[in-house]
């Protein structure tokens, strides 16, 4: 591996730290390359003196008291979606005028679902309410019961939201 494949490569597989300290991570080890190819090593021999990359990973993760295994093991991990907010703010101020046209309007979609969503818990919400109208006796269960359904539609709308943004964008 080279030295321009080695940066880019640690700076995808370091994507869970701040910005600017994957940033000192990366030039620190860029730096060591440097010099060995300054004292006349190959590029190649500079980075395998690191040994495996992925170990190299762990460490760097492990310095900053974090897991790498964890991070990159979990579903929520941010990684899809940090991607996919990244692609589509690169395809918004692109040259390609078509796709930043059609990806705006696919986010719109998105966000257009997530209201049609609220139309149907709203929907829903007022029949339970209905239904159970005289069983739930006082305002303060009347309350719960349609914060209950509040929370339950935050949670499904940006589950959708991220779902559908990650699935067209993150590639």
């Amino acid at each position: 591996m080279n030295k321009k494949e080695f940066e880019k490569y640690l700076n995808d597989k370091l994507c869970f730290l701040v910005d600017n300290v994957r940033v000192q991570e990366v030039s620190k080890y860029i730096d060591v390359i440097n010099n060995y190819t300054n004292m006349g090593q190959t590029e190649e021999n500079a980075v395998a003196s690191f040994g495996n990359v992925d170990d190299l990973v762990m460490a760097i993760y492990l310095s900053h008291g974090l897991d790498y295994k964890k991070l990159a093991g979990g579903k929520l991990s941010g990684k899809g979606i940090k991607i996919a907010f990244v692609n589509f703010f690169n395809i918004i101020s692109g040259k390609d005028k078509k796709l930043a046209r059609s990806s705006l309007f696919y986010f719109i979609y998105i966000i257009l679902l997530c209201i049609l969503l609220k139309i149907v818990f709203i929907m829903v919400r007022d029949l339970g309410a209905q239904i159970l109208g005289g069983s739930l006796g006082s305002g303060l269960a009347d309350k719960i019961y349609g914060t209950a359904f509040d929370v339950l539609y935050v949670i499904a709308a940006i589950v959708l939201f991220f779902k559908l943004f990650t699935k067209r964008f993150a590639k």
